[in-house]
């Protein structure tokens, strides 16, 4: 962190975090502001890295500061950044796509929102169900054989909290589909619960994520799906089955898992599908650095599991699916009336 100076609060304007992309070179120096202290946090051509986003979850920060001669540089900066963000989204899944990416930066932005405000409004969740809805009707309005590539070329490499919580949304709806999930209000459902997944785990207070190793690390850790799903049951907005979601996201097959040790049946079946999203997605942000490997590392995981983990009866559908879009296996040919694998 800079320089610790005092400054006039007039000689700042503030500038919404949730919209600063994650890795972005910044175009000028940004502070925070503490009691009423603005402390430069980084210099120009920065960038903010992952874990200072998870702490600001944190800690509520909504808002970092620029100067104000050079407010109107920053905002240009970040519609730019979004433009460029939008425009790759498009030259990966193509122009007939662009509301999709377009629907997707949208969502992102309004995600981190939620993440980083110490509360959630009505408002704010009224917004992002009006978001879903509109990126599920467009996913929904894609041809099949289209729709796993379209996924796979969605996920973001970016490990915050808020861009996982996008990427274990994104996977949740393929995966949905991929088991016959067709109705427009279940995969809004579905999609917002797993948006919601880890609403708990981005409000640990940053003095216990400071200490992983520490007994109240741990706890916190485990508590994370029923204070999550306390806090969003607070707002009548989020539906009763994304709610579910959220506190049965750890929840495993066989039973070893949390806050209630369920099993089998007793899992809300969408809830199972997020399980195998979110950890799908952590295996493979663990292995990011050899990116070639990365989820088929993941689908591996999710091949050895049998049953403990995830409901065996839906498996074979989602590993060929994962396969053959996020793995770049190629099908094999199967006699007549034989079963399909990858």
């Amino acid at each position: 962190m800079g320089e610790n100076k005092s400054f006039n609060s007039d000689e700042f304007s503030a500038v919404p975090l949730a919209k600063i992309p994650c890795g972005g070179e910044l175009c000028v120096a940004v502070f925070i502001k503490i009691g009423d202290k603005f402390i430069k946090f980084k210099e120009k051509g920065d960038a903010i890295p992952e874990d200072k986003y998870n702490y600001f979850m944190s800690k509520n920060v909504t808002h970092l500061f620029v100067a104000v001669g050079e407010y109107q540089i920053f905002t240009d900066w970040l519609n730019q950044a979004r433009t460029e963000q939008i425009e790759e989204v498009v030259a990966d899944i193509g122009e007939e796509h662009r509301d999709i990416a377009v629907a997707q930066q949208d969502i992102k932005e309004k995600v981190y929102e939620v993440f980083l405000d110490e509360d959630l409004s009505n408002e704010t969740v009224q917004i992002l169900q009006t978001q879903v809805q509109n990126f599920v009707t467009e996913i929904k309005a894609t041809k099949n054989e289209t729709r796993a590539d379209l996924f796979a070329k969605l996920s973001s490499q970016h490990n915050t909290i808020a861009e996982h919580s996008m990427n274990v949304a994104n996977l949740s709806l393929f995966l949905a589909m991929t088991v016959g999930h067709g109705h427009q209000h279940v995969l809004e459902n579905l999609y917002l619960g797993a948006l919601f997944h880890d609403y708990g785990k981005a409000k640990i207070p940053p003095q216990i994520l400071e200490n992983p190793s520490s007994v109240s690390y741990a706890q916190a850790i485990s508590d994370h799906p029923e204070k999550g799903y306390e806090m969003l049951k607070k707002s009548k907005e989020i539906p009763k089955q994304a709610l579910t979601i959220v506190l049965e996201h750890h929840e495993q097959f066989a039973g070893a898992g949390y806050p209630k040790g369920l099993t089998g049946d007793q899992i809300y079946g969408l809830s199972k599908i997020v399980t195998i999203a979110n950890v799908f997605d952590n295996v493979a942000m663990e292995n990011r650095r050899t990116p070639k490997t990365m989820y088929r590392a993941a689908i591996k995981v999710l091949e050895y599991d049998k049953g403990k983990q995830f409901d065996p009866e839906i498996m074979p559908r989602i590993i060929d699916s994962l396969k053959l879009s996020f793995g770049n296996f190629v099908r094999n040919r199967q006699p007549k009336n034989s079963s399909t694998t990858a």
